[in-house]
């Protein structure tokens, strides 16, 4: 009797806990759940935030190539203005007269704007570019797996950009 006894309290033992143990299961299925649908929610607010800010920027990762190519038009374009104002400079410098060193002046000061004008293409397009590059976080399956393609997108563009506003 006094085993039956035994094996009834082992048994009933056994039944609280798998009860326990059932319900702990539950709780963490409910909980993975919960996590995946905010992180579902997440990554949709994020894609959807991006894609606005990329509308207002008109930045598509489909640009990007496009943008890379602007970045050094313009580029060249601020050194060719920037050695243009140095011309003009030197040639007012230069001049004889009061109307030659006025006209010169001007053609400087034209060539300077024109320099400042590039610059800020420049600026413009590595935004672009930035925008553009960051967008590929959102184009696969997972973004764990864009990450690489996306940092060494982002190093070109940071080398690139440094440059660029380095030289002019």
């Amino acid at each position: 009797m006094w085993i039956s006894l035994g094996l009834a309290a082992v048994a009933i033992g056994l039944l609280i806990w798998g009860i326990s143990a059932q319900s702990d299961l539950d709780n963490a299925q409910k909980e993975s759940s919960q996590n995946k649908e905010a992180a579902a929610t997440v990554a949709s607010s994020s894609k959807a935030a991006y894609e606005d800010l990329q509308q207002d920027v008109g930045a598509t990762s489909a640009d990007l190539a496009q943008t890379e190519q602007d970045l050094n038009d313009a580029e060249q374009a601020a050194a060719k203005a920037e050695q243009d104002a140095a011309a003009a400079k030197k040639t007012a410098d230069e001049a004889k007269n009061e109307t030659d060193k006025a006209k010169a002046q001007a053609d400087q000061a034209k060539a300077e704007a024109e320099a400042a004008n590039s610059k800020a293409a420049i600026v413009a397009d590595c935004t672009k570019a930035y925008f553009s590059a960051f967008g590929a976080l959102f184009e696969g399956e997972s973004v764990k797996d864009q990450v690489p393609v996306v940092k060494k997108d982002l190093q070109g563009i940071v080398d690139d950009c440094e440059a660029a506003l380095g030289e002019t």
